[in-house]
C-alpha cells in the first residue's frame, strides 16, 4: 500500500540546472529523488509544486512523492537530509494522499529579489542579491554610500502598484515561453527597504496565483529600469496588453538574486468547499 510524503525543501540554487530533472545537469528534483530512493529502496518520482530556473534559490518549495515505507514525519525529514548534499534540505514533512500533486494544489507563490544597494559589494552575498553598485556606474569621485542615491523609489513604488492586479504579462516572460494564456494574477507587489534589518538591501517580494518564465526576474529589471530613470512607470502600465512586445531596455534581473520563498497551498480543500451541496 502506498503513502503520500509532502516535503518543505530548501536550496541554495547556485550549482542548480534549476529545479525540474534534466539529462546531463544537476537539478534539485534529480537530488531529491536520489535521496528519496535511498530511504525508500524503491523507485521514487519527486512532484513539485513549481519549477525554479538555473541560479534561482528556494526557502519553501513543495514537493511530494509516493512510497510503500511508512516512517513518522521527523523520522523522513532525518533520514532525507542525511543523504541530500548541502546545498539542498528539508525543512519540514507531513503525510498527504500517494496521489497529491503540490502543484494542483497551490493557491499562490511568493517570490523574493534582492537588490545590495551597498557602494561596496559584499562577498557575503555574491550569490543571494544582486549588487547594483558597478551596475549603476558610478562614477570614481562620487563618494556615494549606496546605489539608492541613484534609484527613484517612488517611480519604482508606483510602477509596483501599476503591477499589481490581473494583467496580460506576455511582454514579462522569456522568449520561449510562448504559452497562449499570458493572465496573471499579482496580489502583491512591494518594495522593502533595510531587508533583514539590513540597510543595503532592497527586497522586492512578489505574490501572485502563477507565473511564467522569468516572469519575476524580468519585472525585477524592469523596476529597475524605471528606478534609474530608463523608462517611466506609465511606460510599463502601457506594456500590461495583450499587443504588447518586450522591451529591450528592461533587462532581466540576474537568477542569483531571486528566492522561491513561499507557497500557499489550499486549492484543492477550496475547490471541493466551493463543489460541495
Amino acid at each position: 500500500m502506498q503513502h503520500g510524503v509532502r516535503l518543505t525543501v530548501a536550496y541554495d540554487g547556485t550549482d542548480f540546472a534549476g529545479f525540474q530533472r534534466q539529462p546531463n545537469a544537476r537539478t534539485v528534483q534529480q537530488v531529491l529523488e536520489e535521496a528519496a530512493q535511498e530511504v525508500t529502496r524503491h523507485p521514487v518520482r519527486i512532484h513539485g509544486a513549481g519549477r525554479t530556473d538555473a541560479g534561482v534559490h528556494a526557502e519553501g518549495q513543495i514537493a511530494a512523492f509516493a512510497t510503500t515505507r511508512i516512517l513518522p514525519p521527523r523520522r523522513w525529514l532525518l533520514a532525507l537530509n542525511r543523504y541530500l548534499p548541502d546545498d539542498a534540505a528539508v525543512r519540514d514533512v507531513v503525510a498527504c494522499a500517494p496521489d497529491y500533486g503540490p502543484r494542483f494544489d497551490a493557491m499562490d507563490k511568493t517570490y523574493r529579489y534582492l537588490f545590495h544597494l551597498g557602494f561596496a559589494r559584499d562577498p557575503l552575498r555574491r550569490h543571494r542579491a544582486f549588487h547594483l553598485g558597478r551596475y549603476l556606474h558610478i562614477a570614481d569621485d562620487a563618494c556615494l554610500p549606496e546605489a539608492r542615491a541613484l534609484l527613484d523609489l517612488g517611480a519604482m513604488r508606483q510602477t509596483c502598484q501599476i503591477l499589481e492586479g490581473t494583467h496580460d504579462f506576455r511582454a514579462f516572460r522569456a522568449a520561449d515561453d510562448v504559452r497562449e494564456n499570458s493572465t496573471r494574477t499579482l496580489h502583491r507587489v512591494e518594495l522593502i527597504e533595510a531587508h533583514a534589518g539590513n540597510p543595503h538591501l532592497l527586497a522586492l517580494e512578489v505574490q501572485g496565483t502563477a507565473f511564467m518564465k522569468q516572469m519575476v526576474r524580468i519585472m525585477a529589471g524592469a523596476i529597475l529600469a524605471v528606478g534609474r530613470g530608463r523608462r517611466t512607470p506609465e511606460a510599463l502600465a502601457a506594456q500590461l496588453c495583450a499587443t504588447a512586445v518586450r522591451d529591450p531596455l528592461c533587462e532581466t534581473a540576474p537568477a542569483h538574486g531571486l528566492t522561491l520563498v513561499q507557497v500557499t497551498l489550499g486549492r484543492q480543500a477550496a475547490q471541493a468547499s466551493r463543489s460541495a451541496p
